[in-house]
C-alpha cells in the first residue's frame, strides 16, 4: 500500500498491475463517461450495476487501448480483464473533523469491475483466422466499480492521453507520466507559460512513482532520470524532469501549460487515427460481416 499524492489517505492494491491494465481501464473510464456525463436523478449513488456497466466491442475496446486488433490483441485484453475483475483496492481517506482535534480515518475495499459478459455471435466459419476475426464483433458488457464510478461521474479523475500512454511503452515512463497528469498540486503558472513542481522524494512519493522497491536510494533516482528522459523525448508538452537536491531530493518537473501543452501534442508522430483509418478492413471481417447480414435477413424473412 503507497500513500496516495493525489488526496490525503491512502491507495493500495491486492496486486500490482501493469501499464496495459491501466490503458484498459482507462479506457473503460472513458466510455463510461460518455455515456453517462451525470449520476441519473433515478439513481444518483450508481447503486444499480446497469446504470455504470459500459457496452462496447471487442474491436472498439482493442482499437481504443492498442491502436490495433488481431488473436493476439483480444487475448492480451481478455487477460487484462481478468486481472482488474480480480483486483480489490484498498482506499483510506483522512477527514479532519473542524470541532476537534482529531482525523476520521475510512476505509474500504472496493472492487475495479464487477461482472465482466462477452457474447458473440455463432457463425458457419470454419477458418482460424475467422474466428479470430470474429473476436472483434463480440459485444461486451463490463460493469465499472461502484467507487470508481462515482470518482468518473463526478470528475474526480486524471483524463489520459490514450496515444501517448502507448508509446511511452508498458515500463516505468508510462506510471511516472501518469502520475504527473493526475497530480492536482502543481504551483501557479510562471511568467513564460509554464508550470513546475519539486516533488519531494520521501518514501510516500517513491512508492506512488513506482520505485519504492529500490534498496538504495541513489538506484531510484536513477530509474526516474531515465523515466524523465524518455518522458521529455516523447512527450512535446515536458521540457523538463530530473533529480536535484534541494532541502532534500526532489523529482523537479517543468511542463507547458493548459492550450499551449494541448496544442504541442497535437501533431505529435505517436498520435493514431485508429485502426479503421490506417489499414482497410480485413477480408476476414468484411465476411463475418456479410454472413451476419445475411443471416439476420434470412431470420427477418422467416418472422415475416
Amino acid at each position: 500500500m503507497a500513500r496516495c499524492l493525489l488526496a490525503s489517505g491512502w491507495v493500495g492494491a491486492s496486486r500490482r498491475l501493469s501499464m496495459l491494465d491501466l490503458r484498459v481501464y482507462a479506457a473503460l473510464g472513458s466510455r463510461l463517461r460518455q455515456q453517462l456525463p451525470a449520476a441519473p436523478p433515478d439513481d444518483p449513488t450508481l447503486g444499480h450495476a446497469d446504470t455504470r456497466t459500459v457496452q462496447t466491442t471487442g474491436y472498439e475496446l482493442a482499437s481504443a487501448v492498442f491502436s490495433d486488433d488481431g488473436g493476439r490483441t483480444y487475448v492480451k485484453l481478455w487477460r487484462s480483464l481478468a486481472r482488474l475483475h480480480a483486483t480489490t483496492v484498498i482506499v483510506d481517506r483522512i477527514e479532519p473533523d473542524p470541532e476537534l482535534a482529531a482525523a476520521r480515518v475510512s476505509r474500504g475495499l472496493v472492487g475495479l469491475l464487477g461482472d465482466v459478459w462477452s457474447a458473440t455471435t455463432q457463425l458457419s466459419l470454419c477458418e482460424p483466422a475467422e474466428w479470430g476475426a470474429l473476436k472483434g464483433s463480440s459485444s461486451l458488457r463490463v460493469e465499472i466499480g461502484r467507487w470508481s464510478a462515482q470518482q468518473i461521474v463526478a470528475g474526480h479523475t486524471a483524463w489520459l492521453d490514450l496515444d501517448l500512454l502507448r508509446a511511452l511503452g508498458p515500463g516505468l515512463p508510462a506510471r511516472v507520466w501518469a502520475l504527473l497528469e493526475a497530480w492536482g498540486s502543481w504551483p501557479s503558472r510562471t511568467l513564460d507559460g509554464c508550470e513546475e513542481c519539486a516533488i519531494g522524494l520521501g518514501e510516500p512519493a517513491l512508492q506512488s512513482l513506482g520505485v519504492g522497491e529500490y534498496e538504495q536510494a541513489q538506484g531510484a533516482r536513477r530509474a526516474l532520470k531515465r523515466a524523465g528522459e524518455k518522458i521529455v523525448a516523447v512527450d512535446p508538452s515536458y521540457e523538463l524532469i530530473r533529480c536535484e537536491k534541494r532541502l532534500g531530493w526532489c523529482l523537479v518537473v517543468r511542463r507547458l501549460s493548459g492550450a499551449a501543452r494541448v496544442q504541442a501534442r497535437s501533431g505529435a508522430s505517436w498520435r493514431s487515427q485508429g485502426t479503421a483509418a490506417t489499414k482497410r478492413e480485413r477480408p476476414e471481417r468484411a465476411k463475418i460481416h456479410a454472413a451476419a447480414r445475411e443471416s439476420l435477413a434470412a431470420a427477418q424473412r422467416k418472422r415475416a
